[in-house]
């Protein structure tokens, strides 16, 4: 049944209990189920087991600990799959304490107890300790032993509520998110704010965003433009309007809008992705857009177990490769691995086949962390190289063109004849894996700086020139922290904005790219007060905030990602946000954004060792 969790609590606080008997069952494995009747209401804490109860109409699956509430004289049915322990509270109440008028209308004394519920705890260790406790008090024969039985059951049944409260918000949160997304995909075509979808679902916006950052990591506005973006993508395929149709098709007022957004998403303009399509040059398609994927741990852990190497004795025969678009293209095998030592690597897709030291690399991603080993890949995305100009002294030879990070062409990557591909993608795996061998690389899912640099160490057989790199790693860091403690006040605050994109202004955190990491990691530097509560103490990325309400983020320093003044606007009139906040006791540093964009460990450093100087200079 649909059960009141506040009401039912507050019953609790009305009416006065006896506990009744408090024992340990066991029900085995069976054919048939065992079945009694309960001769007064009853907690039954499943601690371990599988199998399924019924209790009167409702039937429960067990899987491991579960919670049942089942009122006095109801039958109980329990067919136990592998053998179940239930914790059996009996209670009862002898009278109900008498309410007040008002509240006389909603509570019935005992009579309200005669409810059945059951559900999974999200964290049944303190309810399983407690329970235990309550137990060994019960058995005692020391009256002071049965008071405390008492005060514990309190404290277990505050531990219960508490979970299905918090179970009941999780849901609702997730619904909303659903909702949201749901209502955006149907009505992504007219002219949406925020401020009516929060309205919608009876939120705030603010409240509404943090959902949104929590559940997707992203805002409401960047899943609209995504969504949007997917839509003139089918529509340039599927349709020969012009950018003007196409943009009022799918929500924006004009096509240098819908180009600018294009270009930014995709890394290419919408005339030469429609060009390339009716050429019938493959790429890879941008990813569809699915919200709760981003719920979901893409990357399990490593076998850390020593491989051998092995001598390669053959060379694979001619493949035919699909792309994702189904277009196949023939490899030869002139680009399948030469007679050369191998070994086996162990990785999240399971056991493969590499050079001992792989030497035509190409990665999609992780592109700072290949180079700090030295390694300068044979291809990579240009948009990484272009946006973040500060890893161009550490790139020895040139390094191929394989499109945008969002949109790669399996064409170019294929031409290049790798013997090794890293990637941060699962879902690109099975592409890229008919081309070459493939490593999908969990980057900082790995752990610490040290575990992803060895990871990549491992990977590439550069161990010893990883832990080269960390130590230096760990000095530089060092000498940076102990520069700026000694040059910038305890006291002072940072703020980290990316101004550049959409209507809305974005502060970066500190776990995600554009220079967060390097601000609050590897310096220190103490947040704005708005900017902890929240952002950083939510664990979010980014949180896009409206520009007329950055300034109540913003205290003594306000670092700005600056990627030039916006097209159609001057200096002065695209910025009227800096000037309200451009005071005595704020000072604004702008930051080149094509060097902040990427936030490996490589680059971290550098944008560390950047900003410290820019800072410090003030």
């Amino acid at each position: 049944m649909t059960m009141n969790i506040e009401e039912y609590g507050t019953l609790w606080e009305h009416i006065t209990i006896r506990l009744l008997d408090i024992r340990i069952m066991t029900v085995n494995t069976s054919e048939d189920p065992n079945t009694w009747t309960l001769p007064s209401n009853a907690f039954l804490l499943i601690t371990n087991g599988k199998g399924k109860i019924w209790l009167g109409q409702e039937i429960h699956s067990i899987k491991g600990a579960y919670i049942l509430h089942a009122s006095k004289g109801m039958r109980l049915d329990c067919l136990a799959k592998k053998r179940m322990e239930l914790h059996v509270l009996s209670y009862s109440s002898p009278e109900s304490e008498k309410p007040n008028a008002e509240e006389s209308q909603t509570y019935t004394g005992a009579e309200s107890l005669q409810v059945s519920f059951g559900f999974e705890p999200t964290y049944p260790l303190p309810l399983i300790e407690i329970m235990q406790l309550i137990y060994r008090q019960w058995n005692e024969l020391q009256s002071a032993g049965r008071i405390q039985t008492k005060a514990l059951f309190y404290q277990w049944l505050a531990e219960m509520l508490k979970q299905m409260q918090e179970q009941r918000k999780n849901r609702t949160k997730l619904d909303r998110v659903n909702q949201a997304v749901r209502y955006l995909n149907r009505h992504y075509a007219e002219p949406l704010k925020v401020e009516q979808v929060a309205e919608m679902l009876e939120c705030s916006p603010r409240y509404l965003n943090q959902l949104f950052q929590l559940q997707l990591n992203m805002s409401p506005s960047r899943v609209l433009s995504q969504i949007r973006m997917e839509q003139a993508l089918k529509l340039l395929v599927s349709t020969k309007g012009t950018l003007q149709e196409i943009a009022e098709r799918v929500g924006y007022e004009n096509g240098y809008t819908l180009s600018r957004y294009f270009k930014k998403h995709y890394g290419v303009s919408p005339e030469f992705y429609r060009k390339r399509r009716e050429s019938s040059i493959p790429d890879v398609d941008p990813k569809t857009f699915q919200p709760h994927a981003f719920l979901e741990s893409h990357y399990s852990g490593c076998s850390g177990r020593t491989l051998s190497i092995v001598e390669a004795n053959q060379t694979r025969p001619n493949q035919e490769i699909i792309d994702l678009k189904g277009v196949q293209v023939r490899k030869s095998s002139a680009a399948t691995l030469p007679r050369a030592r191998t070994r086996m690597l162990a990785t999240s897709m399971g056991e493969i086949t590499i050079p001992n030291k792989p030497s035509r690399v190409v990665v999609d991603w992780n592109l700072g962390e290949v180079l700090a080993l030295r390694v300068t890949p044979l291809g990579a995305p240009h948009s990484l190289i272009e946006s973040n100009q500060m890893l161009e002294p550490y790139i020895y030879d040139q390094v191929q063109d394989i499109g945008n990070h969002n949109f790669i062409s399996l064409e170019k990557v294929l031409e290049l004849e790798p013997d090794l591909i890293i990637t941060w993608n699962p879902a690109a795996y099975a592409s890229y894996a008919r081309i070459a061998p493939t490593v999908v690389y969990g980057g900082s899912g790995n752990g610490s700086v040290a575990e992803e640099i060895r990871e990549m160490g491992r990977i590439l057989n550069r161990r010893t020139e990883a832990e080269t790199w960390i130590k230096e790693y760990v000095r530089r860091v060092h000498t940076l922290q102990q520069t700026i403690t000694g040059k910038v006040s305890a006291e002072k605050t940072f703020t980290v904005i990316d101004p550049n994109w959409g209507e809305h202004i974005t502060l970066v955190g500190n776990t995600g790219t554009r220079g967060g990491k390097a601000a609050y990691g590897l310096l220190n530097l103490r947040p704005a007060g708005k900017v902890r509560q929240e952002l950083l103490e939510p664990g979010l990325e980014y949180l896009d905030i409206a520009r007329s309400a950055v300034g109540g983020y913003v205290e003594d320093y306000l670092l700005v990602l600056d990627n030039g003044p916006r097209p159609g606007l001057d200096q002065a009139s695209g910025k009227p946000w800096q000037k309200s906040i451009e005071t005595d006791h704020c000072q604004i540093i702008n930051l080149d954004w094509n060097r902040y964009f990427l936030s490996d460990p490589l680059s971290a450093v550098l944008q560390a060792e950047e900003m410290a100087d820019r800072i410090m200079a003030r």
